[in-house]
């Protein structure tokens, strides 16, 4: 089971993204949305393109070409019979002559067309604007002027599936025809026609062409980010965000854990599942099918984190081992990626997530050269979820502490706390609330606090995983457990005393 393409199109990030190209859709200019490859593949950009076109009141969607017209298109090189004076070595006379050479035959007589007889019936055209006359009910070469013409109301928001019309042109082996060509070129028509025709931006015919960079031509999506006026671009780089992983990977634990979850699950569970989705959620970062996956098959312990992963990137995307991926910090800040680094985003290798550049974990898990790489992944996950439960305590235990010191507070934080602000005496209470977790297991062992026994083995376990965290190590699994169980207990002490 996959995460769906309508689950996809409902995430927060790529809903923001839709509405931004409503927003200049109906403000009157075309809209170029370049998707990833595997989201074409994977058949999730055509549900985008249509959420995405559906946001338009007035719509017309141009099908693709169909198998039957494709077939009819003659292959590349494939010259048709042709008799009589068509083909006889009559002297070409192309350009300007100055009669010196009037009657040479050339080294090459060129083949001409046969005239069609007028009885013969027009081959029916297949191209992107054949198509949308066709929707027009119109002649093809009326299709441009008919968009634009000051007397018609309807002014529609035209999807085009440029994967489709790439994927036709690359059949039919016309060479006028690759690349996106046609869609350019009807781009470059709509805007000279409604500039003629004087219309306003919000009255004219606007294009949505969803499209992977290699269905339109080199240079095309940099030629229209520099037409303001008329035409915006945007990149699927930076649409999914934490948020967005987060609320996959969340929705998975909840279909996962429907049946099996104990009505008012215990702290210590709730810590534990918290951990574990976060780790999903950093490590798989802004692919979402991978953490559907992943949250589908881990159970959630550290020694079967790394086998998961490898069992869930099977069939994805590989990377040529002669190859190297490597990002510079602050790549991830733009509204695109950078030209150089288009060919590794286009096959989803590199991503933007929250605020940042991200590769791929298919690039970096297997790799000995980046054995670390997971597990920093994890320890920034653990402590994002368990750096607050810690503080929290550390709080209670500060505060439970001013009842149980042996000497008077003001020579407590003379010995424990670091750097007290000036003039503490006179708030030396408040002050003392600030003391690290650290100073206070000290504090415990020297004697001058007298906290119970749960509290001190509270503190072993919090000075333990913050000093872990900080230099970003891992909390594996028996550690782990045993700070949520330590956590769980002082919940549920502290909740008597309140």
């Amino acid at each position: 089971m996959e995460l769906s393409a309508r689950a996809l199109s409902e995430l927060p990030g790529v809903r923001r993204q839709i509405s931004r190209i409503a927003a200049d859709l109906a403000a009157g200019v075309h809209c170029l949305w370049l998707l990833p490859d595997d989201l074409v593949e994977g058949g999730y950009a055509e549900e985008l393109h249509h959420v995405a076109l559906c946001s338009a009141p007035d719509r017309l969607d141009i099908p693709a070409r169909s198998e039957s017209e494709t077939a009819s298109v003659p292959p590349l090189g494939a010259v048709p019979e042709q008799t009589g004076w068509a083909v006889d070595d009559l002297p070409l006379l192309e350009d300007y002559d100055d009669g010196f050479d009037l009657g040479w035959e050339p080294v090459f007589p060129r083949q001409r067309s046969a005239p069609r007889p007028t009885d013969a019936p027009e081959a029916p055209e297949s191209g992107l604007l054949a198509r949308l006359a066709k929707e027009l009910s119109v002649p093809p070469r009326e299709a441009v002027d008919t968009l634009v013409d000051p007397d018609r109301r309807w002014r529609p928001v035209i999807g085009v599936r440029a994967w489709e019309e790439s994927a036709a042109s690359a059949a039919s082996g016309d060479p006028e025809q690759e690349r996106g060509r046609e869609v350019a070129r009807l781009i470059r028509s709509l805007n000279a026609a409604a500039k003629q025709a004087g219309l306003p931006p919000e009255n004219r015919p606007r294009l949505l062409v969803t499209a992977r960079v290699e269905d339109l031509p080199p240079r095309f999506p940099d030629e229209l980010e520099l037409d303001l006026a008329t035409s915006a671009v945007h990149w699927w780089w930076g649409t999914v965000d934490r948020l967005d992983s987060a609320t996959v990977v969340s929705a998975v634990a909840a279909d996962v854990s429907r049946d099996t979850r104990r009505p008012g699950e215990i702290p210590r569970d709730r810590i534990l599942r918290a951990v574990r989705d976060e780790v999903v959620s950093e490590v798989c970062g802004p692919d979402p099918v991978l953490g559907w996956r992943l949250a589908r098959r881990w159970d959630g312990s550290q020694g079967t984190l790394e086998d998961s992963l490898r069992a869930c990137l099977e069939g994805m995307r590989a990377v040529p081992p002669e190859e190297p991926l490597t990002v510079l910090s602050g790549v991830g800040s733009g509204h695109r990626p950078a030209s150089g680094l288009r060919p590794a985003w286009a096959r989803g290798l590199l991503q933007a997530w929250d605020g940042r550049s991200r590769v791929h974990p298919v690039v970096w898990c297997g790799d000995r050269s980046r054995s670390d790489h997971l597990k920093i992944l994890v320890s920034q996950a653990q402590a994002r979820v368990l750096l607050p439960w810690i503080e929290e305590a550390r709080q209670r235990v500060a505060l439970r502490a001013l009842s149980a010191a042996t000497r008077p507070v003001a020579e407590l934080i003379d010995r424990y706390v670091e750097r007290p602000p000036a003039g503490y005496r006179t708030r030396a209470q408040e002050v003392f609330r600030t003391i690290e977790v650290g100073p206070l297991l000290r504090a415990c062992r020297q004697g001058h606090l007298n906290l119970p026994v749960e509290d001190r083995r509270l503190l072993e376990q919090l000075v333990l995983a913050r000093n872990v965290l900080s230099h970003r190590g891992v909390l594996f699994d028996r550690t782990l457990h045993i700070l949520c169980d330590e956590l769980a207990r002082a919940d549920l002490r502290w909740s008597g005393d309140m």
